[in-house]
């Protein structure tokens, strides 16, 4: 079938014998090409003439060995382009579904891809896996600055990840958290603040405490001064307070 072959060509059905691709050209007009030497074997030596496809449909035959052949194929010719026509009563060799009257365009429509869009393969995350190899301290997050020991439990603060903070009341968890987040805010993570339990004003006044590090009540002649450093971070606070309706 190489001689029928258009250099425009970009779709094609790759078939296990010569009479296959003759009935799928007859029945579809579809570019068809037949291995030389069956469903079975793919020579290096024929992948140069394959290059010029964007999408390629493995129908190698009707048993589980063309089967397993052609999703061995597709992964020498990349998963990405390529779709698979699975044996069934069906969904038989070309040859034969011409003969049964069935239709091979619908057939070949309906063919799987070789690549789900939900299972990768290493080859895959191979170049990523390496990047995060040469970045290990970017990959691990944000540091605090103040918090070293935290540091070596959770690496330091990364994007997509949940940290849960548990303990009774009085504990001192909302005057921690409100260090931990101050830490990252001042390196630039952009915070915001959901504050069910103590409203904002109180919550504002307990950062801002801890942001300039003294008592700003014993020195309110400063107040204006931090206040306008601290207004600079990029912080936020949700406006709910107290029990809210779940919607």
């Amino acid at each position: 079938g190489l001689p029928l072959i258009s250099r425009r060509d970009t779709e094609l059905v790759l078939t296990g014998w010569e009479l296959d691709a003759l009935a799928l050209h007859q029945a579809t007009g579809v570019a068809s090409l037949a291995l030389p030497r069956g469903a079975t074997s793919l020579p290096p030596a024929l992948l140069p003439y394959l290059e010029q496809f964007k999408r390629i449909t493995l129908w190698l035959g009707e048993d589980l060995r063309s089967w397993e052949a052609a999703k061995l194929f597709a992964r020498k010719l990349s998963l990405k382009r390529c779709s698979l026509v699975r044996p069934g009563d069906l969904q038989p060799r070309p040859l034969e579904a011409l003969n049964q009257g069935l239709n091979l365009t619908k057939i070949l429509r309906a063919a799987l891809p070789a690549s789900h869009k939900s299972i990768v393969s290493f080859r895959q995350l191979r170049e990523e896996v390496f990047g995060e190899l040469v970045n290990t301290e970017q990959v691990a997050g944000v540091k605090w600055a103040r918090f070293p020991e935290l540091n070596k439990l959770l690496k330091g603060h990364r994007r997509g990840e949940l940290t849960i903070f548990t303990g009774p009341t009085g504990s001192g968890k909302t005057t921690f958290i409100s260090e931990y987040a101050l830490d990252l805010c001042m390196q630039g993570v952009c915070t915001l603040w959901g504050s069910f339990e103590i409203n904002n004003v109180r919550l504002a006044k307990i950062m801002l405490t801890q942001f300039a590090a003294q008592r700003l009540e014993d020195q309110l002649e400063l107040y204006d001064e931090w206040a306008d450093r601290f207004e600079d971070l990029p912080l936020y606070f949700m406006t709910f307070h107290g029990q809210q309706n779940i919607k």
